[in-house]
């Protein structure tokens, strides 16, 4: 019932992505490319380990305005190892390390998909406004590095713009990546914008249908 009540509304959403510079589960729609990666013996887990593969940066962007205050979207956003409990692009989540829960060094893991996990941690923070979270390392996933930022900026007295901004490094064969890198930077940006539609259905879910 929320969902269709989020729909109604039409939020605005705008996107913008670049392409290679150099370079509550999961839809089957949303786990081509990246997820479906299946590392080989001669491809083995990017975890922070030296890799001879091409290193190419996916920048990519995307913005929803949902019809809620500052104070109740971050209030979402700020349960960081709770993301998977709203978020249909991780399968599940957990708190790590001995920091603290939410805010700077606040650690986190997720797995997008059985055996697709990210380590992650808050590398800058300012309560109801930016949350940065860098990549640590991964397990089943090409990745090198990303970091990620979630903004969010008042838009009238009740409404709310949450803007996301990625850049990821993949390493990946130059054969596969050639395959690749030309839905990547668009599935990308589709999996800000499905986590930012699913943030909406769980404020609403929290807090009631909007004005």
């Amino acid at each position: 019932m929320a969902a269709s009540k989020t729909a109604a509304r039409r939020p605005t959403v705008t996107r913008t992505r670049s392409g290679p510079s150099s370079s509550r589960r999961p839809s089957p729609r949303c786990d081509s490319g990246l997820l479906a990666w299946t590392p080989g013996r001669s491809d083995p887990h990017l975890d922070g380990e030296a890799s001879r593969r091409r290193a190419v940066t996916f920048d990519v962007e995307a913005s929803r305005t949902v019809p809620y205050t500052v104070e109740q979207v971050w209030a979402v956003l700020d349960g960081f190892s709770d993301v998977a409990e709203w978020s249909t692009s991780i399968h599940r989540s957990w708190p790590e390390g001995d920091g603290p829960s939410t805010g700077l060094g606040a650690e986190r893991g997720c797995e997008l998909l059985p055996g697709r996990i990210v380590h992650e941690r808050i590398v800058a923070y300012e309560p109801q406004a930016i949350m940065r979270v860098e990549v640590m390392r991964s397990e089943g996933l090409p990745i090198g590095s990303m970091i990620s930022d979630y903004i969010v900026e008042a838009d009238g007295p009740t409404s709310t713009r949450v803007s996301g901004k990625a850049s990821l490094e993949l390493k990946l064969p130059p054969v596969l990546l050639k395959a690749l890198q030309t839905r990547l930077d668009t599935k990308l940006a589709e999996r800000i914008e499905q986590a930012f539609a699913d943030l909406e259905v769980e404020i609403e879910r929290r807090m009631g249908p909007s004005p």
